[in-house]
């Protein structure tokens, strides 16, 4: 959860003095910018995966930990229980760079660290926590206004001029609907990396897991149809959301 300016930070690494050195880099960039970082500090993976791993907003990840279990196969499992958390991974091999892709990582810091590297991260860093934590829609139900966290948003639906919003809570997800057009909601929510698969889905990109012929597949293991008209527009649109938030050489 992060609470706005104030986020929590894992650096997961068995080299103290990386650990050291990225945590001064944080505090110093957290009181230049204005935010605050709760820094947890962990020598293996074992150790931070004992904690509770999906309450981090940052997560700074060695690849290679010996006796450890390897940071991109806890990445992996973090995704599988629904973290969002941005991840940068720090690594002596850039060769691995490019399985980040697998783990929506968000960029990978090559060892030993340069400053203007971490600096140009955090700086995306912030720009997706910002849009993940500050951005609020209200929808208008039957039972009253409700006070929905864009980011939690999955996918929206439409039938018989009723909208259906399958939002994220916990590990489930529950449904609100609404009147309207799926028109609307895709002109409301511009700039906010929904696209449109399908007449009847419009699509929080953070969530699809994968393109098929058949369909998007989606996080909670639902796919969505992907019609012609839509398919070329929706592909591209997920190509510019990965090269902008996912992995990216730096």
């Amino acid at each position: 959860m992060c609470i706005r300016d104030r986020y929590k930070v894992a650096v997961v690494d068995d080299e103290a003095a990386v650990v050291e050195q990225l945590s001064g880099w944080l505090d110093v960039y957290g009181k230049a910018e204005g935010h605050e970082f709760i820094i947890d500090k962990f020598g293996g993976t074992t150790q931070f995966m004992k904690s509770d791993p999906e309450d981090y907003n940052i997560i700074f990840m060695d690849i290679n930990l010996p006796h450890e279990e390897n940071g991109m196969k806890i990445a992996k499992r973090l995704r599988e229980n629904r973290s969002k958390a941005v991840i940068i991974f720090c690594t002596n091999y850039p060769q691995y760079a490019i399985n980040g892709y697998e783990v929506g990582a968000l960029n990978y810091l090559i060892k030993p660290l340069n400053k203007h590297s971490f600096e140009n991260t955090m700086k995306r860093a912030m720009r997706v926590l910002s849009e993940m934590c500050a951005n609020k829609i209200i929808i208008k139900t039957v039972e009253g206004k409700r006070f929905v966290n864009i980011a939690d948003i999955v996918y929206i639906e439409v039938m018989i001029h009723n909208v259906y919003y399958h939002i994220k809570r916990g590990d489930k997800i529950i449904t609100e609907r609404t009147r309207g057009s799926l028109n609307e909601v895709e002109i409301m929510l511009t700039d906010m990396n929904f696209a449109r698969c399908s007449a009847c889905y419009l699509v929080n990109m953070a969530y699809v897991t994968g393109i098929e012929k058949k369909g998007v597949q989606i996080y909670n293991g639902h796919t969505l149809s992907l019609s012609r008209k839509y398919a070329k527009d929706f592909t591209n649109k997920i190509m510019r959301y990965m090269a902008e938030f996912g992995i990216i050489n730096g």
